[in-house]
Order: structure tokens, then C-alpha cells, then sequence
């Protein structure tokens, strides 16, 4: 990660008319990916990566990197149904198909280990977008981002793997906070703690 960061300083330290899309696009879609992990709805947090995965979507297809790009398509259209209270049957069949449609894309832009990755990143983050607790859907997210690092690193996208980075720090933090994170010992109610040491 270090030797793609520092390819990229030159262009950083520029005028910005000399910079790049792809550092505009990463740097856009590392900031909205962030600022998602940060917020605590979860409406909120599929609205803000809803902005992250298109201009990420904009990212992977000037790096050519067509299985991501394409997935960041299909992100969009489950967020969008999942942003709502309560999606109808026929969003979420819609929904429902976009797994295969994510197997196909992957088969068809088949990429080696990149394309194995992104999909498996995907299914993931599609599971994680169905919770309707923010606690299980960071869990999930947590995964998919570990898995999404993969084929950052093979993608040589320095700004996905300083999101993903900052991606599962921002979500630990939020398990942490809703003490999902915590050992059972120190989530035990005082009352139920003494009993124990009690009884024992």
C-alpha cells in the first residue's frame, strides 16, 4: 500500500487542474466511504455509500478494473432498495437478483483472483445491506471490506485500500461502541456479576 501511496504523492502535491481523475474519483470516494462508517443510522450509511460506490464505480473503470466497476453498479441499485422503510416485493426481488447478476459479471469480466474477490466482497456487503440492525450489517461490512482489500491490492488502487483501511477502523469503533465488541464479563450487569462471583 505504501509503494501505490507514493506513486501518487507527486500527482497530490500538483496544481489541482493537473490532477488526475483517478486521484479525484479515489479521493472523492474515500471520503464519502469513510464518512459512512462515522454515522450511526442506518439509512445514513447506505445513503453515504451510495456516494461512495458511484464515484468509486467512476474510480475502477478509469483503472480498468471492470468486475469492480461493475459491482459498484449492482451496490448502487441494493442500496437504493434498501435505503427505503419498507421496500416493495418486486424491489425486492430486484434485490434478489442482483447475486446472480454479480456471478455473471464476474464469469463474463473474469479477471482471475480480482474477479473472484470482488464478487466474494459483494456477496458479503449483500448480506450486510439486508440486516435491518446496524450492528449485524457493520459485521458483515467488516468482512466484505477485508475481502474488498484483497482486490485493492491487486487493482493497485491506493485510495480503496486507504478506505478499506479506514473502513474497518470506522466500523470496529461502531461495534465497539454498541459494546459488541466488548468480552461478556464486562457487559454483565453489576448485579448479575456479583451472583456470579458468588456462586462461585
Amino acid at each position: 500500500m505504501t509503494v501505490f501511496l507514493l506513486d501518487y504523492l507527486p500527482t497530490l502535491s500538483a496544481l489541482p487542474a493537473t490532477i488526475s481523475p483517478v486521484v479525484m474519483t479515489g479521493i472523492a470516494g474515500l471520503s464519502a466511504a469513510t464518512l459512512s462508517t462515522l454515522l450511526g443510522g442506518r439509512r445514513a450509511i447506505l445513503t453515504a455509500q451510495a456516494a461512495a460506490s458511484s464515484l468509486f464505480l467512476l474510480h475502477f473503470l478509469l483503472l480498468g478494473a471492470w468486475t469492480a466497476m461493475l459491482m459498484c453498479g449492482l451496490g448502487l441499485i441494493q442500496m437504493a432498495v434498501r435505503v427505503q422503510r419498507q421496500p416493495s416485493r418486486t424491489l425486492g426481488l430486484l434485490y434478489g437478483l442482483t447475486v446472480p447478476a454479480a456471478l455473471a459479471v464476474a464469469v463474463l469480466s473474469w479477471q482471475g483472483p480480482m474477479s473472484a474477490l470482488s464478487a466474494t466482497g459483494f456477496l458479503l456487503a449483500t448480506l450486510g445491506r439486508w440486516q435491518t440492525a446496524v450492528g449485524r450489517m457493520r459485521v458483515f461490512f467488516v468482512m466484505a471490506t477485508m475481502v474488498g482489500a484483497g482486490h485493492n491490492l491487486l487493482a493497485g488502487s491506493a485510495f480503496g485500500l486507504v478506505s478499506d483501511a479506514m473502513g474497518l477502523c470506522g466500523h470496529c469503533v461502531g461495534l465497539w461502541r454498541a459494546g459488541m465488541l466488548r468480552s461478556p464479563i464486562r457487559r454483565q450487569p453489576p448485579t448479575t456479576r456479583g451472583l456470579s462471583e458468588a456462586s462461585a
